[in-house]
């Protein structure tokens, strides 16, 4: 089966919701907790991970928190996905025993790919118009 696991989705949801903080405002994880959700101890693992592949800086102490380490328009959704969980979607070579099934797996490799390479800054303008304010 072809999906994500909860640390990648979550993962997105945390990078997103510091996206969508004010400006170089750093937040703490009670915070970015609240917002998505997440579980408190499961999102320190997470920002821990982005933190080591430079997608976030934390800064400690009482004001400190967490915060993007670059603009999201130069953040792609892939990159994070494959910073927690490796290659998405990876074929071994000739697993397909014929040019055919190896081209298949390659085309598809490379869609599902496609669908992730997506700027974490263009989230909302390509989505948005999926919801409504009531």
């Amino acid at each position: 089966m072809v999906g994500l696991s909860t640390k990648s989705i979550y993962g997105i949801a945390a990078m997103h919701a510091l996206y969508k903080s004010p400006r170089n405002k750093l937040m703490q994880i009670k915070e970015i907790a609240a917002i998505t959700h997440i579980s408190h101890g499961y999102l320190e693992q997470i920002l821990a991970s982005l933190k080591k592949h430079g997608f976030v800086i934390s800064i400690r102490g009482a004001n400190g928190g967490y915060k993007l380490a670059s603009d999201a328009s130069s953040i792609i959704v892939l990159e994070i996905i494959e910073a927690l969980e490796g290659e998405l979607f990876s074929v071994p070579q000739n697993v397909g025993a014929s040019v055919v099934l190896d081209s298949f797996w390659k085309d598809i490799q490379e869609k599902v790919r496609a669908v992730f390479h997506v700027k974490l800054s263009e989230l909302d303008q390509a989505y948005s118009t999926y919801f409504y304010e009531i």
